[in-house]
């Protein structure tokens, strides 16, 4: 048994675990940031094509989009103004989490392209080691 070989296959199949990882925890960020934005921007857009659609259509539309619930569009915040309404502290969180979302994304990729690194650096490490005697 090649004790090279052996590690090089065990780090590769551990760093494709971690990458595979890397792009599933990505895509799920990446699903619950969209979920964030149309919740906070799906209902102003709503409102414009809405108001070029026949009734029927509207509320036929309606429920399948938005549920039961009519949402209303939620305004720009301010945030240098102090939050009381639970509405706008609810948005002004989303909006944050928007934000913090966004760099996990980013991190992720960061990680996904060293992994992917790591993985190309070991494939030609062991195209370039001598064979064994």
């Amino acid at each position: 048994m090649e004790r090279e070989s052996i590690a090089r296959a065990e780090r590769r199949r551990q760093a494709l675990e971690a990458l595979e990882f890397e792009r599933a925890r990505a895509a799920a960020l990446r699903e619950r940031l969209e979920s964030i934005v149309v919740e906070l921007d799906g209902p102003t857009i709503d409102a414009v094509v809405f108001a070029e659609l026949r009734p029927e259509d509207v509320e036929i539309v309606r429920a399948a989009l938005q549920g039961d619930e009519e949402a209303e569009p939620v305004e720009a915040l301010d945030f240098d103004v102090e939050l009381e309404d639970p509405q706008a502290e609810q948005a002004a969180w989303l909006e944050e989490e928007i934000v913090r979302l966004e760099q996990e994304i980013t991190a992720s990729g960061s990680r996904q392209q060293a992994f992917e690194r790591y993985l190309d650096a070991l494939g030609r490490a062991q195209a370039d080691s001598p064979p064994p005697p």
